[in-house]
């Protein structure tokens, strides 16, 4: 093996530069803004050493696939299925049915090398919510991997042509990547693989370069080694420090500082030179070793932790997640990393035993552990959301109340029209009147709607056209939504319209003149913390408290508009069930919400209860 590919220990110095600023980011971001740049560290390192390995065997004839996928399965895979397994049994234990549910979703894609794909059609990368998802970092890991699918047949087409063409081809692809970093994407760009490319591209370059140099006895820049690994170090922790969540042009050409720097700094310390000592302590040396277990285990650790709840934790909590990260990713290391890198097995026993058998042992035993008692018992007691009504679809249950009437009443909304189909129930079935209930995620309705949720989901313009079709047969309409949502301070909202009161306004004019009586209904405050996780954990963590309270103004204000405008016709009357909701958000000791802020079946009953003592829904007599 040539002196270029023999063991680096300062490459394993930067593996421990980009692994900690990551780490750091993610327990407090004040302390390293930067820091997530360190993945961009991982991938110039990934494409480096990945094709300074392949590049070689390609030259010389000896490239074999199964040999380099077999490479991969037992360097990637051991340590990412003892973590994989470890974050089930902690969601099986922890979470809601709900989210273990979206736990098992986010491992399924993890398995199929696609969880940036997951990921990228959901919330943003920064945002809070996704500081709960245990498997979110995997998304990096599915980056490289689906290079990998690609990368080496690319290369393989020019390995054997001239320098400049293999080098015109790296540029050219590199240039086509930073190129789609400005094309418009339905995708968050910060997972997408193509926009990533560039990245690792960047190390496969420095490999090329080097191997060019190597053959060609050429060392450019020896005499400046020491110059340039300090400046490209200087400016590596200038952008750790530099960067945040809004710097523009990320992922794309503000990428490439950090990704040009790293390779600068591989580049200049292939070299010996007096600074090069620096980059090969003994400490920064170990952190590179486990630097991968580390990646692994860090964030599901810090993600249970966010789940529970600050408020449920001691004062020392962060410094025991660091010390049970580097336990786990020693062990890690030790135990599952170096015993497979002796692995001997075939392309097809690798891919059997190590990838194929563990896949389907989490992917059914998980499926299956959502079906027992335990996970199921809150959708029992109507403490958990339920999926049996007309919400995104028209194929389940659409009619509530006194099934053995005619519907009477048309009810349209978002989730939180959804939200109250048991006390639409309860309701009918007591004053003996049926209504069909159809709804879509956060999907508000309003005539002229342009929300960025109607353009983009398909359930939310085929609930549009359900109204389209079936409003004109009804004469009384029942309109339930988040009011809050249409507040500018919500504006980044998927459901947010900048004139939907205006345009609301205008409906409520056409319907008030055509239909005999239209309700709107208040909603409720949004929570500071999931009410059905804080009854659960309460029952599984010793100790465990969580008061519950709301400081929703976006709702109240929303709330005060539509009242403004029911005020103007006088056959549109506002239904307030949320205000018979209690102050602890709890009846009888049970939480009437199954998250921050949708009632669940239980909540939805009960409050019927109570509204029917005083009221009658379906009367002309209702104050504004």
């Amino acid at each position: 093996m040539s002196k270029i590919l023999s063991y680096r220990p300062d490459i394993d110095t930067l593996r421990a530069i980009a692994v900690l600023s990551v780490v750091a980011f993610h327990i407090e971001k004040n302390w390293l803004p930067g820091g997530f740049l360190g993945v961009d560290i991982f991938f110039v390192i990934s494409g480096f050493l990945i094709t300074m390995i392949i590049h070689r065997e390609m030259s010389q004839g000896i490239f074999s696939f199964k040999t380099f996928y077999i490479r991969r399965i037992k360097r990637i895979l051991p340590a990412f299925f003892a973590v994989l397994t470890a974050t089930l049994i902690g969601g099986f234990l922890l979470f809601t049915k709900d989210d273990f549910f979206l736990l098992w979703k986010s491992a399924l894609a993890a398995l199929g090398f696609a969880s940036n794909l997951y990921f990228a059609k959901g919330q943003g990368y920064f945002d809070p919510a996704q500081e709960e998802k245990p498997l979110l970092h995997i998304w990096s890991l599915s980056v490289e991997e689906q290079y990998y699918f690609v990368f080496p047949i690319l290369l393989l087409l020019v390995v054997r042509k001239s320098w400049r063409v293999q080098f015109g081809f790296l540029i050219t692809l590199c240039a086509l990547s930073l190129a789609a970093s400005f094309m418009p994407s339905s995708l968050d760009k910060y997972y997408l693989p193509h926009l990533r490319a560039c990245e690792m591209l960047v190390g496969s370059l420095t490999a090329v370069w080097m191997q060019y140099q190597q053959q060609q006895k050429l060392y450019i820049g020896k005499q400046y080694a020491a110059a340039g690994a300090l400046l490209s170090v200087c400016i590596l922790f200038a952008c750790l420090f530099a960067y945040t969540e809004q710097t523009a042009y990320f992922p794309g050409p503000a990428a490439l500082i950090p990704c040009l720097a790293s390779a600068a700094l591989i580049y200049f310390n292939h070299f010996e030179h007096p600074l090069k000592k620096f980059f090969q302590w003994k400490i920064t040396i170990a952190i590179g070793l486990i630097s991968y277990s580390l990646y692994l285990w860090h964030w599901p650790i810090l993600a249970f932790m966010h789940y529970i709840g600050p408020d449920n934790l001691p004062s020392y909590s962060t410094a025991a997640a660091i010390v049970l990260m580097l336990v786990l990713s020693l062990i890690s290391y030790y135990c599952i990393e170096k015993p497979f890198k002796n692995w001997k097995g075939s392309f097809v026993q690798s891919v059997s035993w190590i990838y194929a058998l563990p896949m389907l042992i989490l992917t059914v035993g998980s499926f299956f552990a959502m079906k027992l008692p335990f996970m199921a018992q809150y959708d029992h007691m109507g403490l958990a959301r339920s999926y049996t009504s007309c919400h995104n679809n028209t194929d389940k249950q659409c009619l509530w109340g006194d099934t053995e009437k005619q519907p009477e009443l048309l009810i349209l909304g978002d989730s939180h029209a959804d939200q109250y189909k048991t006390f639409f129930d309860a309701v009918g079935k007591k004053e003996k009147w049926s209504a069909t209930m159809v709804s879509a995620d956060s999907c508000a309705y309003v005539e002229g709607y342009s929300a960025r949720v109607f353009k983009q989901n398909a359930s939310c313009r085929a609930f549009y056209q359900y109204a389209k079709e079936h409003l004109p047969r009804y004469s009384k309409v029942l309109l339930a939504m988040r009011w809050g949502s249409q507040m500018p301070e919500n504006s980044n909202s998927i459901s947010y319209d900048a004139d939907f009161f205006q345009k609301f306004d205008t409906m409520l004019q056409t319907l008030s003149s055509e239909k005999q009586i239209v309700y709107l209904m208040t909603d409720n405050q949004t929570l500071s913390y999931n009410a059905l996780r804080a009854y659960m954990l309460s029952s599984r963590i010793p100790g465990y408290r969580q008061n519950l309270h709301s400081d929703d103004e976006a709702t109240t204000k929303g709330n005060l508009r539509i009242r403004e405008l029911a005020a103007k016709y006088p056959n549109v009357h506002i239904i307030d069930a949320a205000a018979l909701i209690p102050k602890d958000f709890k009846i009888d000791g049970l939480p009437v919400y199954s998250d921050k802020d949708h009632i669940n079946p239980y909540g939805g009953i009960e409050l019927a209860k109570r509204f029917s003592k005083e009221n009658k829904l379906l009367d002309t007599h209702h104050s504004h």
